[in-house]
């Protein structure tokens, strides 16, 4: 990988060891019943529970109808299993069902004196007030004119350029203080991509100290209002592990100005009262506000409008081994909704999605464009499943395997495996499908590069400089039978941020996706898990059947 496209990944809690294992139970609790309110009892628990405990709850529906569950504090709240714990807001109109962290509002903010380099992990700013080893604060830049862009309609000034970072401040990083010598700052990562004083980058403090090490395990969350399920905000080494999160009025799960969170082993699915079109109330999972560093692995994500996007994330965030399906709009049900997307919002960068299955390899350009986007040893189906027979899986409207949209610069296609064996995927001019043209051969392209989907301003069509700036290595798909290069022919490594086979793999093969051997496509246990089959391994027949 060029260097300007690589960072370093090590997301989430793996470079602390690991989500770690808390056995010290420091309440117990069962349902009120009869409809009442269990959010004051539970929130007093957590209030009484000293730093990394457990508040355990068990069996039951706990009924939340008037606020949030605030889990503020280093302690874990913890169900009894997802099928025997539910958190249920159906008799209530809470805005979120439970909030992990707290967002405080933003403090002072010093400007950058030298630049922060991608890769370095010290600058000097202007004033070192108030900070200290161990802060976490927010990190960012104006505009860069080469890699930002807004749509015509959120234009300078205007509510909608605050909506995910501070006004007018797209480019984000969210990091933690090492240390602090006179006026130089030094991180515990590494700037993900350059902040400059030519675009007036600043360090900005918050009027609280973060949330750090706060889990969330073995429960279900479910009819949230507004918020959706769960948020997760200005949080550090917080996690959720093992929850789903069902039938959310908002957006599943959010994550926001978090630094290395970590959500694993979880079911998302579905939205309340079926709304299924765009807006924000029907979004899955979202990494956004600045969120860095984290990492989402081994969860599914089904039956949303936006099954997961990124709105100004920060850098260095994974997204791996995760099984996404069925994104659609009730308004448009056969035109194909956006599948594995690291946008939704200017300007997210430096995120790796790897070893994932979803019906595409996308992006949009509504609110703007994202940079420095990886696509490694991924499966793109290039067709929804419809399990639910709500009557879109012709896919009759922009099916694609692949699409980088306008605006959308440096992205890298390595090692992906696109579409299944058998597909009618004859695209125009041979391999290549680079302009958008309606749908209407049967014919499913490969590849949907330049497309202005969004109403970006001042450019055609198409752009040309998405497919100038991408590089396409190694990727097989079924319209050539061929492994395609960009570049020279060279070896894929197993993985950009696993040093070896992830635990949860068991004996199935991996990688799972690997373009050079005989068996394309494996066992990915994300999707085996939501077939009914949790203990497959070996090969099956994903790629004929997708």
């Amino acid at each position: 990988m060029p260097a300007d496209r690589n960072t370093t990944w090590n997301p989430g809690l793996m470079a602390v060891g690991g989500i770690p294992n808390r056995t010290t139970v420091c309440a117990t609790l069962t349902p009120l019943g009869g409809g009442q309110n269990d959010r004051p009892q539970i929130d007093a628990a957590i209030n009484a529970c000293p730093q990394d405990q457990v508040v355990l709850l068990g069996p039951g529906t706990f009924n939340i109808t008037d606020d949030r569950i605030h889990l503020y504090k280093g302690v874990t709240l913890r169900g009894s299993g997802p099928t025997q714990t539910i958190l249920s807001a159906a008799l209530g109109s809470v805005n979120v069902v439970i909030d992990i962290g707290q967002f405080p509002g933003y403090g002072a903010s010093t400007n950058f004196t030298s630049d922060g380099v991608k890769g370095a992990n010290s600058v000097t700013v202007a004033s070192t007030a108030g900070l200290a080893a161990g802060k976490i604060v927010l990190i960012d830049k104006l505009p860069d004119p080469s890699i930002t862009y807004y749509a015509s309609d959120c234009g300078p000034g205007s509510a909608c350029q605050g909506w995910f970072s501070r006004q007018g401040r797209p480019i984000t990083q969210m990091m933690e203080i090492a240390s602090v010598s006179g006026n130089t700052v030094t991180f515990t990562t590494p700037f993900h991509i350059t902040f400059d004083v030519a675009l007036t980058a600043q360090l900005t403090q918050f009027n609280a100290d973060a949330t750090k090490y706060a889990g969330l395990e073995n429960l279900t969350a479910s009819y949230g209002n507004v918020n959706g399920n769960i948020i997760m905000q200005y949080c550090a080494y917080c996690w959720i592990k093992n929850i789903e999160s069902a039938f959310a009025g908002g957006g599943s799960f959010r994550a926001w100005n978090c630094f290395r969170c970590e959500i694993r082993d979880s079911y998302f699915h579905e939205t309340k009262g079926g709304a299924y079109n765009p807006g924000g109330g029907s979004y899955g999972c979202e990494f956004g506000q600045a969120t860095s560093d984290s990492l989402f692995e081994n969860n599914i994500s089904w039956l949303f409008n936006k099954v997961f996007l990124m709105r100004a994330a920060g850098g260095g965030n994974v997204v791996a081994y995760n099984y996404f399906e069925d994104g659609l709009g009730l308004g448009y049900l056969t035109l194909q909704e956006t599948g594995l997307n690291a946008s939704h919002m200017t300007t997210s960068h430096h995120v790796l999605f790897e070893g994932n299955q979803s019906f595409n390899l996308d992006s949009d350009s509504r609110w703007g464009s994202a940079a420095y986007i990886t696509f490694f040893r991924n499966h793109g189906t290039s067709i929804r499943r419809d399990i639910n027979k709500l009557g879109f899986n012709n896919d009759s409207g922009e099916r694609r395997t692949a699409r980088t949209t306008a605006r959308h610069y440096y992205y890298s296609f390595i090692g992906n495996v696109l579409g299944y064996s058998g597909m009618n995927a004859a695209p125009y001019s041979g391999f290549e499908y680079e302009q958008f043209y309606p749908f209407t051969d049967g014919k499913v392209p490969m590849w949907r590069e330049g497309q202005n989907d969004g109403g970006l301003p001042g450019i055609p069509t198409y752009d040309a400089n998405v497919r100038a700036t991408m590089i396409r290595d190694g990727n097989f798909d079924y319209a050539t039978n061929t492994v395609n290069w960009d570049r020279a022919v060279q070896p894929i490594p197993n993985s950009l941020y696993l040093t070896a086979k992830p635990a949860f793999f068991g004996n199935c093969a991996w990688p799972w996706i690997d373009p050079l051997g005989s068996t394309k496509v494996n066992v990915l246990p994300a999707r085996a898990r939501f077939d009914g089959n949790p203990n497959a391994c070996g090969s099956v027949p994903a790629a004929a059947s997708p």
